[in-house]
């Protein structure tokens, strides 16, 4: 009974270590990005404020951002090109997790396919804003 316990342990040990081992490599080798929920984050679409979460990644550099005002939400993935500026791309139907920290993988692009869905893109400390792209802009 004993040595089975310890097989056991022995491999969920070794499962574990593995796991924790693939994670890491891809993580350091940017395979595998981490976003962060930020809080108290104040958000502008289309010029007035909006109820909402941003959840960033590589310096703020990739930010997933998620409309809570109307009954569905929405989601945008906000990719700024320098300090200031950027480019807003729609998610269609993806769910980002409202987890606290979520990983997305290389090669599970969640918005790149989509297309634009706005512009104006502009940020501050504590802030993100963009106008909305209307169904019949192109």
């Amino acid at each position: 009974m004993r040595i089975s316990v310890r097989i056991t342990a022995v491999i969920a040990g070794a499962l574990l270590t593995l796991v924790v081992f693939a994670i890491a490599y891809s993580t350091a080798r940017g395979y595998t990005v981490w976003f962060l929920k930020i809080p108290n984050t104040i958000i502008t679409v289309n010029g007035t404020q909006t109820n909402g979460w941003l959840q960033k990644a590589n310096k703020g550099h990739a930010v997933f951002f998620t409309l809570a005002d109307s009954g569905k939400s929405l989601r945008y993935d906000l990719v700024f090109v320098d300090d200031v500026n950027g480019r807003v791309l729609s998610c269609g139907n993806w769910v980002a997790s409202r987890l606290p920290l979520f990983p997305v993988g290389d090669v599970n692009l969640r918005c790149f396919f989509e297309g634009s869905a706005g512009h104006n893109l502009t940020r501050g400390p504590h802030s993100i804003a963009f106008h909305r792209k209307r169904r019949d802009e192109t």
